[in-house]
């Protein structure tokens, strides 16, 4: 069974663990991503200032498999969408021995959920333009494409937005 909650000062090693076990799978395919100082809680909060309320985590059968960060507001990558207005997802992450059982597709349903019950217009995410399985997942998961950008002059994303209207 799989639970997705928002996170609590408990889970702070989890996430951490999550995120160490993603970067090296995908260090380890030439897929790299985030760097480990990043993705460490330090990183988390101090880099980039996410705050804990930001983290969901996702469990299997009780076990730490996921996590992903949800925010109202993201003026770095959706500078047009005033705060509150959407629901942003960054960071979604599973640990190797919970991929393909669902865990990616209960957070991205948790987030749509909340977006609902937040009264949220849609659910926005952006994704590496050049990484075609994961662009397919999210549009599998209805998220429709709506724009390409080269952010900070080197990074290719692919923006992204779920409405619940479909």
């Amino acid at each position: 069974m799989i639970t997705v909650s928002y996170a609590a000062e408990p889970d702070i090693p989890a996430i951490e663990s999550v995120y160490a076990d993603v970067v090296d799978w995908l260090d380890g395919r030439g897929l790299s991503q985030w760097s480990k100082d990043h993705v460490t809680w330090a990183g988390l909060t101090g880099h980039f200032g996410y705050r804990l309320g930001d983290f969901c985590v996702a469990s299997l059968d009780g076990t730490p498999a996921g996590c992903m960060i949800l925010m109202d507001h993201d003026p770095l990558f959706w500078p047009e969408i005033e705060k509150g207005r959407s629901l942003y997802i960054h960071k979604l992450a599973v640990k190797r021995f919970a991929a393909k059982k669902g865990v990616s597709a209960a957070l991205i349903d948790y987030a749509k959920a909340e977006s609902v019950r937040r009264g949220a217009d849609d659910v926005r995410l952006d994704t590496g333009a050049d990484r075609p399985k994961l662009r397919k997942f999210y549009e599998d998961a209805g998220f429709v494409f709506v724009r390409r950008k080269i952010m900070f002059e080197i990074y290719d994303v692919a923006f992204y937005v779920w409405t619940p209207q479909g």
